[in-house]
């Protein structure tokens, strides 16, 4: 269990970093238009590499993680 308390911490450290991420984008776009797409290329590229791992591992290691995961509730952003 004490696993699982360290997982649960890590996931609330990244996704805070992510959040000051997304705020500081919206800073930089808000203060020089001209830089939305790289902006959005940067986090394109980030969430591209992100998936792109997570299959990876999936595949590897026969979890099928993303089996878990609901699409649903992904999709309900897009």
């Amino acid at each position: 269990m004490e696993e699982l308390k360290e997982l649960e911490e890590r996931m609330k450290a990244v996704m805070a970093e992510a959040r000051e991420c997304i705020d500081f984008s919206f800073d930089i776009m808000a203060k020089n238009p001209n830089t939305k797409k790289i902006i959005y290329k940067h986090w394109e590229n980030f969430l591209v590499h992100f998936f792109n791992y997570v299959v990876k591992r999936d595949k590897n290691s026969g979890q099928d993680f993303l089996k878990e995961i609901s699409i649903r509730k992904l999709m309900k952003f897009f």
